[in-house]
């Protein structure tokens, strides 16, 4: 089977559209020899709060105040805590009605005017959702110049979740044009090769910031293409401080940066790439998700087991394609975050724990380009970073999910 036949139009159609040295002195800090991996342990991790209404966490914002604000999976949608763990409330309706949410995406990072805001991709707003017992308050997006339909996913294929991140007094969006008319190869490159666009919340002005498509190298002749196939990387961006966008650039294996007017600035080289070949059944579990979701015909619905691991071996037989070509298909990195003070953490596709959300290992990468192995402990998944901690959610051993924090900062 060649690769691409575990990822038919039909599967991309419906899920678009539904769809090791360590210090302890009161926390974990980097210590030991520049350079050296850091491991953090589960003990270093501290519990916020938790909530029965939890499902899966798909995002998280944490505000200036101390508060946290989580997105769930299902509604209500926004589950809240205070900066000493009481619970601020859980809110959100699913629908298209008045104060109803009905595609709620993503976070904008950074917030706004100290509050946490959401994206909702058919209102085609931002809205405010951390102060609940107020009045409704949301700011659209529509315009000429960023249509309703423009803003579109550019990480997994699972997800509708949209990265938006506030620089300064503005908010940058990623804008495409692409169309599933044009084919699905081109139309994914079109989601990877967004313009990023700067909005003010203020003006309702819209201005290009940066054109991933004329910044960035092309990076089709890093594909290798098998019959109708199409990669499955993702757009990697973040907001690095109140005046700098970095952005992964695959081609050139850098994180590119770009400043608040849009001239580019010194570029950050990476670390050698994390795998340059791929097993056919590294492959296929890698997107084992994917072809779950084609054959249960729902991205929520999970299999069996046993009937899991059926699939799995019958995906890994008749995958087709060397291990280079194969490697072609894949991300390396499936997260880019950055703290306030411009630190960048990058988070590698991990070929051993399977899926493509990666596994512990975050790289850390200073201002000046120094690069660090941290990994984080089991079952603990980073959504923010900021200089002094990471934020995120601690599962039990049944999934459970409580949103937690790790203290962590550079050593003295």
């Amino acid at each position: 089977m060649r690769p691409i036949q575990l990822l038919t139009s039909s599967t991309v159609a419906a899920v678009l559209s539904g769809a090791a040295l360590l210090a302890c002195v009161d926390g974990a800090y980097v210590g030991g020899e520049p350079g050296a991996p850091v491991e953090l342990e589960a003990s270093t991790i501290e519990v916020l709060g938790s909530s029965d209404v939890l499902a899966v966490v798909r995002d998280m914002e944490v505000l200036s105040d101390g508060s946290v604000w989580v997105l769930n999976s299902s509604a209500p949608y926004f589950v809240g805590f205070g900066p000493d763990g009481e619970s601020l409330g859980a809110h959100g309706r699913s629908g298209r009605g008045p104060d109803e949410f009905a595609m709620p995406s993503a976070f904008v990072t950074g917030g706004w005017e100290g509050e946490a805001w959401v994206l909702d991709l058919v209102r085609h707003a931002m809205i405010r959702i951390s102060r609940p017992d107020a009045d409704w308050a949301e700011i659209p997006l529509r315009s000429e110049a960023l249509p309703p339909g423009s803003v579109r996913t550019g990480t997994s294929m699972l997800t509708t979740s949209v990265r938006t991140a506030r620089l300064g007094r503005e908010i940058i969006v990623p804008r495409s044009s692409g169309s599933m008319a044009e084919g699905v190869l081109q139309f994914r490159f079109s989601l990877l090769r967004a313009d990023l666009v700067a909005f003010d919340p203020e003006a309702g002005g819209v201005r290009d910031l940066v054109a991933l498509g004329d910044a960035l190298d092309d990076p089709s002749a890093d594909f290798i293409r098998s019959d109708g196939g199409f990669p499955l990387w993702y757009r990697l961006w973040a907001s690095c401080g109140e005046n700098l966008v970095r952005v992964h650039d695959r081609v050139r294996n850098q994180l590119r940066g770009f400043d608040g007017s849009g001239a580019e600035v010194p570029s950050i080289d990476l670390p050698p790439v994390p795998f340059t070949e791929v097993s056919p059944r590294q492959f296929s579990a890698a997107v084992f998700a994917l072809r779950q979701a084609e054959v249960t015909g729902d991205v929520t619905t999970r299999l069996t087991a046993e009937d899991s691991l059926r699939l799995l071996n019958q995906m890994a037989q008749r995958v087709q394609g060397e291990p280079h070509e194969l490697a072609s298909y894949l991300p390396r990195y499936v997260d880019f975050r950055c703290s306030e003070d411009g630190t960048m953490w990058l988070h590698p596709l991990d070929l051993d724990a399977g899926g493509l959300s990666g596994g512990r290992l975050w790289l850390r990468i200073a201002a000046d380009g120094a690069t660090r192995d941290v990994r984080l402990p089991d079952r603990f998944d980073a959504f923010r970073f900021s200089s002094s901690r990471i934020w995120g959610v601690s599962r039990d051993e049944f999934d459970r999910p409580s949103v937690a924090s790790i203290p962590f900062q550079k050593s003295p």
